[in-house]
C-alpha cells in the first residue's frame, strides 16, 4: 500500500497535463431555442465546466441548431462567430476572446485614465503575461497575498513573498483590481496590448479598525485558502488587543484563537491541539527560537514594532516545514523603509521600546533596527508571591534586518536576533538566559513561472543559572542548544491555479545537556559534564498547491527525513526487569568518537489538505499530516522556563512521529461580515516522553534510564464566530478537547497509571476566548478580552500517616488525576488613535489598559506541605493598570 501511494502522489506532482479535457466534451443534449446565456450556464453547470465572458457579449441571442452530439468548443465558436468573438481554453477553463477589435477598442482610445500594458499589438485572441510588484506605498515593502483580480473574467492571482504577480489573460480591455486586507482596493483600466509590467502601490485605509481579521489572500480568504489549520494575523489585528502593561505580544495574541492555549498564568509558551510545548517549531525569519519568552513568560520574546506577518500551521504545515510534530509558528519581519527615515516606538510602565529604520541606498537597501528593555522590579515587589516578591528582573532584546536589491530578479535579506534575561530569584538563585540568531536569505527570479529562495541561518541558546542560597551547597549549571540552518527551495507557477515548490533543508544540532559546577569550598556537589550531543538531519520535499476546478482544491505535500546522531559520547546500557523498582541504573556503557555514527532514523511525511467549495462563501475542508520530530524537549514543570532543554533522539530514545486529522466547515455572511467555522480533530502520538518517579533529571548523564516511551492522542471541536467591521468587531473561540498519554511498559517502572490514559499537562478540556472591540468615536476604541479554561490536571496526596514524630509520609494519587481550579480573566483597553491628519511629523497614540479587571487570583499551581496540607499558588492575584504612549516620526 505503501508504494501504491508513493507512486501516485509523484504522479500527481509531476504530471502537468493531469487538467481538464474541454476539447473532449461532446454535449448530450438540445438547447435549441434557448438563449445563448441560459445556455451556456446550463452547460457549466452540466459539464463541470467554466466558461468566462463578458454578458455583454451575448445579450440577445440565442441558440438555432440541435447541439446533441456536438463537441462543445464547437458549438462555442458557431455561437458566438458572428460577435466576433472566439473560444480559447486556458488553464482549466474556457475563455471568450475577441477577433473583432471594435469590442476592446485598444488604438486610439480617448480615455487618459487607461494604462496601456505592452508596446506592440499581440494577436487578439492570444494570452498574454502582465508582471508586476505590489508594495505598501507609505514604505515600498512587497505585500505578500496582495490580490490582483480582473471581475470580467472571474481570472486572478496573488503576489508572492517578494510582492511580484504574473497575471495570464488575453489581450484586451479590462479593469484590473489590486487589493490587499487593511489597504484600500486600487481598479485600474487597462489596456494590454500584450505582455508587460504594471507596478502598483497600496495606501493603507485611513479607518483601519474596520478590519480586525487580517489574512493574507483576502475577502473570504478563510473560506478560500486550500491549507487547513491556519490561522494568520497582522501586526494590526494584535495591537487591537488588550495587552499586559502595554506590551504587545503576538504569541498571546494567537492563543485567542481556537485549538491554540497555554499552561499557566502569564506564559508565552503555547500548546496546539492538545500537544506540548517542546512540540512547537517556532521561527523568526527562517532561524528557530528555543524559548519564546521573556522574564519566565512574562513577556514574548517577540518585539511587535518588527514584526510583519505570523503564521501559525495547527497540523504541521505544508512540507516545506518540519521537525516539530504538534504545529509551525512561522514569523516574518518586516523589511525598513528604503524612500525615507521614521523612528517609532513606546514608553511604558514596565518597559519601553524604539525602533529606526531607512534607506541605505534609496529604493535600493533599506535598513530596520529596533530594541527593547525593561524595568520591571517594581512589578514584582507588588505581585503577592512572596518569592517574587523578594526577587529582581530584567531583560532586553535587538532586531537588525537589512534588505538590499541586487536588481529587478535579486533581493538579499539579513536579519539579526540578540536577546538576554536574567532573574534574581529572593537573593539566592540567579539565572540568566539568551539567544542569538543570524539568517540571510536570497530571493531569485528566473523568469515569468521560476523562482528560487536560499536560507542560511544561526540559533545559539544559552541558559546559566546559579544557586547561593547555602555556601556548602552553592553550584552553578549551565545548558544550551546550537542549530545551523541551511535550506534551498525552488517555487514554480506551473499556472496561476498551480504552484509548485520543492527543496531541500539540512539541519546540524549540536546540544549541550548540562554543566554542573560546584562552587570553590562546595564538597556536597559532584561536578557533571553531560556528553554534548550532535546531531545532523536532512529532508527532502515537494508541496503542489491546486485548484483543480471551481470548487475542489488541494496542497498536497511529500517530505522524506532523515536524522543521524554523531559522537563523540557515551551511550549507556540499562539494567531492565522485574526486579528493578526504582531507577534503572546503567550496566555498561560505549564511548563512540568524534564523528561515530550512533545512530539513524529516518522518517516519510505526507501532507494532505483539501478544500471543497459548496457555495462561493462556504467550503469543507479536511486534511491528513505525518510529522517527525527526532529532538526531545525535557521538562518538569508546565509552563516555557529557561530549564527546559532538548535532547536528541539515540539508541534509548526513539523519535516522535504523529498523524492528525481533521474536518471543518467554514462559512461567511454578508459579505464576509460575519465568519463562523466549525473544525474536529484527532491526532495520534506515537514515542512522546514522560519521566520514571523518582527521576533526577538536572545534570544526569544517565537521563535515558529515567525516560520512558508511550503513546499520546488529543482530539477535539473548534467553534469560532467572528465580527469583521462596523462598530462593534471581534470574535468568539470556544476549544472542547482532550489530551492523553500511556505509558505501558513491559516492566512495572516502565508502566504509569497502571498503563492507562490519563491527562497531559496540557490537558484543559474547555477554553473559551472573547476578544471584542468597539469603536465610541473617530479615535477612541474600547477592547476587551475574556479568557476562560478548566484547570490543568495536577497529582495530589490522598492520605498520610505518621510514625512517632517523623513527619507525615505522603501517598499520592495517580499522575494527573485532579485539577486545579478553573481558570478566567477578564482585560480591558482604551486606546485613543492618532489624528488623521496625514501631514503631522508626530503620530502617537495612547493607550489605557487593565488586566485582570476583576483580580481573580488564578492558581499557578496547588503546592502541598509534609503534613499534607494544601496551598494556591497565584502569580498575579491584583489588578494590573498601565498606560502606554507609542509613536511615529517621519520625515
Amino acid at each position: 500500500m505503501k508504494f501504491n501511494t508513493i507512486g501516485f502522489l509523484l504522479a500527481f506532482f509531476f504530471s502537468p497535463f493531469f487538467l481538464f479535457g474541454q476539447e473532449s466534451i461532446r454535449l448530450d443534449r438540445s438547447y435549441q431555442g434557448l438563449s445563448l446565456a441560459s445556455a451556456l450556464d446550463s452547460i457549466q453547470k452540466q459539464n463541470k465546466v467554466r466558461i468566462f465572458y463578458q454578458p455583454k457579449w451575448v445579450e440577445g441571442q440565442k441558440v438555432t441548431q440541435n447541439t446533441q452530439g456536438v463537441m462543445l468548443v464547437d458549438f462555442l465558436n458557431q455561437s458566438v462567430q458572428a460577435s466576433g468573438l472566439k473560444a480559447v481554453t486556458y488553464h482549466g477553463t474556457i475563455v471568450f476572446v475577441a477577433n473583432n477589435p471594435e469590442l476592446y477598442q485598444i488604438e486610439n482610445s480617448a480615455d487618459d485614465d487607461l494604462v496601456v500594458i505592452g508596446d506592440q499589438n499581440a494577436k487578439l485572441n492570444e494570452i498574454v503575461s502582465v508582471k508586476g510588484y505590489i508594495s505598501d506605498g507609505t514604505n515600498d515593502e512587497p505585500l505578500i497575498g496582495a490580490r490582483v483580480y480582473i471581475t470580467s473574467l472571474n481570472i486572478g492571482t496573488v503576489t508572492d513573498f517578494n510582492g511580484n504577480y504574473d497575471l495570464r489573460v488575453p489581450v484586451g480591455k479590462y479593469t484590473i483590481e489590486y487589493s490587499s486586507i487593511s489597504y484600500e482596493n486600487k481598479p485600474i483600466d487597462v489596456i494590454i496590448k500584450s505582455a508587460g509590467k504594471l507596478d502598483v502601490a497600496l495606501f493603507s485605509g485611513s479607518l483601519q479598525l474596520d478590519e480586525l481579521v487580517i489574512t493574507a489572500d483576502g475577502q473570504d480568504a478563510n473560506v478560500q485558502q486550500r491549507v487547513s489549520g491556519l490561522e494568520n494575523m497582522d501586526i494590526k489585528t494584535i495591537k487591537q488587543l488588550p495587552t499586559f502593561m502595554g506590551e504587545v505580544d503576538p504569541v498571546k495574541s494567537l492563543t485567542t484563537m481556537p485549538g491554540i492555549s497555554t499552561t499557566g498564568e502569564l506564559s508565552s509558551g503555547f500548546n496546539v491541539r492538545g500537544g506540548e510545548t517542546g512540540q512547537n517549531l517556532i521561527l523568526q525569519d527562517g532561524a528557530v527560537i528555543y524559548n519564546p519568552t521573556h522574564l519566565f513568560g512574562f513577556y514574548s520574546a517577540f518585539n511587535s514594532d518588527m514584526v510583519n506577518e505570523v503564521n501559525l500551521y495547527k497540523g504541521g504545515g505544508p512540507a516545506n516545514f518540519g521537525g516539530r510534530i504538534s504545529s509551525v509558528l512561522d514569523i516574518k519581519l518586516r523589511h525598513g523603509d528604503d524612500e525615507e527615515y521614521k523612528v517609532s516606538g513606546g514608553v511604558g510602565l514596565v518597559s519601553s521600546r524604539l525602533t529606526a529604520e531607512g534607506p541605505i541606498l534609496k529604493n535600493k537597501a533599506s535598513f530596520i533596527v529596533g530594541g527593547r528593555t525593561s524595568y520591571t522590579n517594581w512589578l514584582l515587589h507588588s505581585l503577592k508571591n512572596i518569592e517574587l516578591n523578594s526577587s529582581s528582573a530584567a531583560f532586553y532584546d535587538t532586531n537588525v534586518k537589512l534588505l538590499y536589491r541586487i536588481g529587478d530578479k535579486d533581493y538579499l535579506t539579513g536579519s539579526f536576533y540578540l536577546s538576554h534575561d536574567d532573574f534574581n530569584l529572593a537573593g539566592d538563585a540567579q539565572y540568566d538566559w539568551g539567544t542569538t540568531n543570524f539568517s540571510l536569505e536570497w530571493s531569485h527570479v528566473f523568469g515569468a513561472k521560476w523562482m528560487s529562495s536560499l536560507v542560511l541561518a544561526t540559533s545559539n541558546y544559552e541558559v546559566k543559572s546559579e544557586n547561593t542560597e547555602n555556601e556548602l551547597e552553592a553550584f552553578s549549571f549551565r545548558n544550551g542548544i546550537r542549530n545551523v540552518v541551511g535550506k534551498y527551495e525552488i517555487l514554480y507557477k506551473m499556472h496561476p491555479k498551480n504552484t509548485i515548490s520543492a527543496g531541500i533543508e539540512y539541519n546540524h544540532h549540536q546540544i549541550e545537556p548540562g554543566v554542573l559546577k560546584p562552587f570553590v569550598g562546595n564538597t556536597s556537589i559532584d561536578p557533571v559534564d553531560v556528553s554534548d550531543q550532535q546531531a545532523h538531519e536532512v529532508a527532502i520535499y515537494i508541496q503542489d498547491d491546486w485548484d483543480l476546478g471551481a470548487r475542489l482544491a488541494l496542497s498536497a505535500g511529500l517530505r522524506a527525513s532523515g536524522f543521524w546522531r554523531v559522537g563523540e559520547g557515551e551511550i549507556y546500557d540499562f539494567e531492565s526487569g522485574e526486579q528493578v523498582n526504582r531507577v534503572p541504573s546503567s550496566i555498561d556503557s560505549v564511548f563512540y568518537g568524534k564523528g561515530d555514527l550512533i545512530s539513524s532514523f529516518s522518517g516519510l511525511e505526507p501532507r494532505l489538505s483539501m478544500r471543497y467549495l459548496l457555495t462561493t462563501s462556504a467550503s469543507l475542508k479536511m486534511s491528513y499530516y505525518r510529522t517527525f520530530q527526532y529532538l526531545h524537549m525535557i521538562s518538569n514543570t508546565v509552563s516555557a522556563t529557561p530549564q527546559d532543554y532538548y535532547i536528541t533522539s539515540g539508541p534509548n530514545l526513539d523519535p516522535q512521529y504523529a498523524d492528525q486529522y481533521s474536518l471543518g466547515l467554514f462559512k461567511n455572511y454578508r459579505n464576509n461580515l460575519y465568519q463562523i467555522s466549525g473544525e474536529v480533530f484527532y491526532k495520534k502520538m506515537y514515542n512522546t516522553v514522560d519521566f520514571i518517579e523518582g527521576a533526577e533529571l538536572l545534570a544526569n548523564e544517565e537521563l535515558d534510564g529515567s525516560l520512558v516511551q508511550g503513546d499520546g492522542k488529543a482530539y477535539g471541536v473548534e467553534v469560532q464566530l467572528k465580527k469583521n467591521s462596523g462598530k462593534l468587531s471581534g470574535w468568539v473561540s470556544y476549544t472542547y478537547s482532550r489530551s492523553l498519554k500511556r505509558f505501558e511498559g513491559d516492566y512495572d517502572y516502565e508502566t504509569i497509571n497502571n498503563g492507562d490514559y490519563y491527562g497531559s499537562n496540557n490537558d484543559k478540556p474547555h477554553d473559551l476566548s472573547m476578544v471584542l472591540s468597539y469603536k465610541l468615536g473617530a479615535r477612541w476604541v474600547l477592547s476587551a478580552n475574556f479568557s476562560y479554561s478548566t484547570g490543568r490536571p495536577i497529582t495530589v496526596p490522598v492520605s498520610n500517616f505518621r510514625f512517632d514524630k517523623t513527619p507525615s509520609v505522603l501517598t499520592y494519587s495517580e499522575r494527573n488525576a485532579y485539577r486545579i481550579p478553573d481558570y478566567h480573566r477578564l482585560d480591558l483597553s482604551l486606546t485613543l488613535l492618532p489624528t488623521l491628519k496625514k501631514s503631522s511629523l508626530l503620530s502617537g497614540e495612547w493607550i489605557f489598559s487593565i488586566y485582570n479587571v476583576y483580580g481573580r487570583k488564578n492558581a499557578y499551581s496547588i503546592y502541598f506541605t509534609q503534613w499534607g496540607g494544601a496551598k494556591k499558588m497565584s502569580i498575579l492575584g491584583s489588578v494590573f493598570p498601565s498606560v502606554t504612549y507609542n509613536f511615529s516620526i517621519s520625515k
